[in-house]
């Protein structure tokens, strides 16, 4: 419980770094829909949504995919909207974003203190920064046709729940070492 409320108090006084997670994991988020193929261009300008398929919420396509529910058309993309997919994708970037401000906050706290932790430098979002990768390196070799998304194809349905676990890992082993540098 110390842990979540260190960690929501250091974002919360800092509007920026709350500001940068957010962006993170938008922009994280819209990649990983884009590389899965939930979102795409293609569309025919305007504003659309249908949303006729809630029954298939929980078909999964395969191993931490699902099916959509919807079609949303804005402008020149088109989302065939799945809430499952889109939570995977904006909670592993708003995970990612989490890890990038607190080890950049982290720096400049020992940095301003005088105060240097073990780990404590940028190279300690190192971990957050593969696993947060590790979700869309494959999706990327696969989008560019290299011969090494074959042997990655395989074990991306694995990749996931391993990036999670090392984001939370992660943003828990950077709480910490705020917190103690904090208080």
């Amino acid at each position: 419980m110390k842990l979540l409320r260190t960690l929501w108090e250091s974002l919360r006084h800092w509007p920026l770094g709350l500001g940068l997670a957010g962006g993170v994991a938008l922009v994280y988020g819209g990649l990983f829909l884009w590389l899965t193929g939930d979102l795409g261009g293609g569309g025919g300008g305007g504003l659309h949504a249908t949303f006729p398929s809630w029954e298939r919420v929980w078909e999964a396509r395969g191993p931490f995919h699902f099916e959509p529910v919807g079609l949303i058309e804005a402008g020149p993309l088109v989302w065939t909207f799945s809430p499952v997919n889109t939570l995977v994708a904006w909670g592993l970037g708003l995970l990612l974003g989490t890890n990038l401000v607190l080890a950049w906050r982290l720096r400049r706290v020992s940095r301003i203190c005088g105060w240097q932790a073990s780990g404590s430098t940028l190279l300690s979002s190192l971990p957050a920064l593969l696993a947060g990768g590790a979700c869309c390196a494959p999706l990327v070799l696969i989008w560019l046709g290299l011969p090494l998304a074959r042997a990655l194809a395989s074990m991306t349905p694995w990749l996931i729940p391993l990036a999670t676990l090392l984001l939370l890992a992660s943003l828990v082993y950077l709480t910490m070492a705020l917190a103690s540098s904090i208080y």
